[in-house]
């Protein structure tokens, strides 16, 4: 029978005789065969790392207010950080599934990588949401990763990546330097893929930072948002910006002396016509 990891407490069973559940809090009902660690729940927040590997943690300010929540939640409901790195996922779900094993694929051509995994617990509900997947048999990597939003007293939405891992045994080891150096980017380009993906989106924001969108685009290093403030970088033309249909015919004698062809600068203290 497959060691299962059941929702409802410290009745959970480790995985191959291994250590007990990171600790009594609720886990999921996901079958531990054909994971290559244990035990399921090391990157939930508060919990340890076992011993021999290492936890990375990244947490964002993405903003406030419901739309942002909104848009942060349905971002951490499936792959969407991880499609805006090019990774390819199947089976194509648009939300996880609890338990389903999934195949994810990062490079290009003959080296696009394998990377196996299962999502092995969910948030779904109050302030904390997201969803956390193991590694499985086959995988550079031997832990587990979360990807979570949460919303603070103050309303504030947070963004909280976390990587509890160790670089898988047999063939992995020779290239321990390189995945070692990778981890933390990987991390960072995560957590601006949902900086994107919940501040960038088409809908209307309210508030300043709707106000701020208007003016100057989707993000900070946006050129043509800038060029809107007139600074010189060919913003949008408007309708003033169009020359008359009709030639203007000035009064020469109305001109002040400077735009006049023949005219010669008055005397100092003298009024000029």
């Amino acid at each position: 029978m497959s060691p299962v990891f059941r929702r409802g407490g410290a009745s959970c069973i480790p995985p191959s005789g291994g250590p007990p559940c990171c600790d009594d809090r609720e886990v999921d009902d996901v079958s531990a065969d054909g994971l290559n660690y244990a035990p399921v729940g090391i990157a939930r927040a508060g919990a340890d790392a076992p011993h021999g590997m290492r936890a990375r943690t990244q947490r964002i300010r993405l903003g406030e207010g419901d739309a942002i929540w909104q848009r942060a939640t349905a971002v951490v409901s499936g792959w969407a950080i991880k499609k805006q790195l090019r990774f390819t996922i199947t089976p194509h779900d648009e939300s996880v599934v609890l338990g389903r094993d999934y195949d994810t694929r990062f490079g290009v051509g003959a080296l696009r990588l394998l990377e196996p995994v299962r999502i092995v617990w969910v948030e779904d509900e109050g302030e904390l949401r997201g969803f956390g997947y193991g590694t499985r048999t086959g995988h550079p990597i031997t832990g587990e990763e979360c990807f979570l939003v949460e919303r603070d007293p103050q309303g504030t939405v947070w963004l909280v990546v976390r990587t509890v891992s160790r670089v898988s045994r047999g063939r992995w080891i020779l290239l321990w330097p390189g995945i070692r150096i990778l981890q933390p980017y990987f991390q960072r380009w995560y957590a601006r893929a949902a900086v994107r993906l919940v501040t960038e989106s088409d809908e209307p924001l309210p508030g300043m930072r709707g106000f701020r969108r208007g003016l100057v685009g989707s993000g900070p290093e946006s050129v043509g948002g800038i060029a809107k403030f007139g600074y010189g970088m060919n913003p949008d033309r408007g309708p003033f910006d169009q020359p008359p249909a009709e030639p203007a015919e000035l009064d020469p004698d109305a001109l002040p002396w400077e735009l006049r062809g023949d005219a010669e600068q008055p005397p100092a203290g003298e009024k000029s016509t």
